[in-house]
């Protein structure tokens, strides 16, 4: 039997990387209210642990006909040692000690008990998978990224550059995130010495003209490979999270033409799958995806790809929205978190600016 975990609070629990802290209460609330969402994914007769059964029950009505048939429970001594595999969100210390309190530890994989995973969820691997995945068609692409641990090559980089992204290498969606443009204010200076005395540095990337947002959702399977899942198309508002696209993969695709060929989108997927296998190096087994985004030529027309802004390690709102992909012929849709007196996923008709061939 798996037991599923919904844990939004995860990326803060790698930046601070510690078990013993007290979530923010906006986390806390996303939990409580979605921690029902695993009953897309999950199977037939699993387990998703959930603050309040009957609320969860309520919450994942409006989707019975694309849910398992699970069982929704809460934490209870009766579930100690009960599951063969534990599946959250994503891992970090606090999804450990869980899996340790409801799975025997020998069915805790290694590179769990490693912490290897914080490595891998770093910001930092951009740096050097960027080159990786641009060699050969830099013509088609764009993308730099640098690591920096000292404030004064950020206000060289700002010199070089006119306008720089600042990221922290651990953060949540929407958070860690600094634009400085020219000069870098005191308010930035102080972030970004926090950030490097807390982290051990910080990101240091060109701000493009972004057109669009895009992501490929993978998943590292269990014989060590890296395989492709599926196209993400969804929106974000100050770097946040704010919605994605529920579409067949062929829809998605033709939304995407007017920006890339098919030929350089296949061809992503395949490189893709090859670097971020050598990347996990059979060092973390799941759901990952990796943001990517459109930019506009800037001495001609048409569009460059940015094809790696960042590797999330954990299970993304893109294979949320591959868990909803609507059937074959039907509309696109939105898919979208919102909040009123509670957070809830809501699903609305998807208004695009260009003709759908819906199959």
């Amino acid at each position: 039997m798996k037991l599923h975990i919904f844990n939004p609070g995860h990326d803060i629990m790698l930046a601070n990387d510690s078990s013993m802290m007290t979530l923010p209460h906006a986390a806390q609330e996303l939990k409580m209210n979605l921690g029902w969402i695993p009953a897309l994914w999950a199977s037939d007769n699993d387990y998703v642990l959930v603050d309040d059964v009957i609320f969860a029950e309520k919450a994942a009505r409006r989707f019975s006909k694309r849910i398992a048939n699970v069982n929704f429970v809460m934490r209870s001594r009766a579930l100690y040692n009960l599951f063969e595999e534990v599946v959250p969100w994503g891992w970090d210390r606090e999804t450990l000690k869980d899996a340790l309190i409801y799975s025997n530890y020998d069915k805790v994989p290694d590179w769990v008990w490693s912490g290897r995973i914080r490595e891998l969820s770093s910001r930092e691997n951009t740096v050097r998978l960027l080159p990786e995945i641009r060699q050969g068609i830099e013509h088609l692409t764009v993308g730099e990224a640098y690591y920096i641990q000292d404030v004064a090559l950020c206000q060289q980089m700002l010199n070089d550059f006119s306008r720089i992204v600042f990221k922290s290498p651990w953060s949540s969606s929407g958070r860690g995130v600094r634009f400085a443009n020219t000069k870098l204010t005191d308010s930035e200076a102080g972030w970004i010495k926090r950030v490097i005395k807390q982290q051990g540095g910080v990101m240091a990337e060109p701000h493009y003209r972004k057109v669009k947002d895009f992501a490929m959702e993978f998943e590292a399977l269990a014989d060590g490979n890296v395989k492709y899942c599926g196209l993400s198309l969804f929106n974000t508002s100050s770097s946040a999270y704010t919605g994605s696209v529920l579409a067949t993969e062929e829809v998605k695709r033709q939304m995407l033409r007017p920006y890339m060929t098919d030929e350089l989108f296949d061809l992503l997927v395949e490189r893709m799958e090859k670097v971020l296998t050598r990347f996990v190096d059979q060092q973390y087994e799941g759901p990952l995806g990796v943001d990517m985004m459109i930019v506009p030529r800037t001495s001609a027309q048409g569009f460059l790809i940015h094809p790696c802004v960042e590797v999330n390690m954990r299970r993304t709102m893109g294979h949320v929205a591959l868990a909803l992909t609507p059937p074959k012929g039907e509309w696109p849709m939105m898919m979208q978190i919102v909040k009123d007196v509670n957070y809830r996923l809501k699903v609305s008709r998807y208004y695009y600016d260009e003709p759908l061939k819906t199959e």
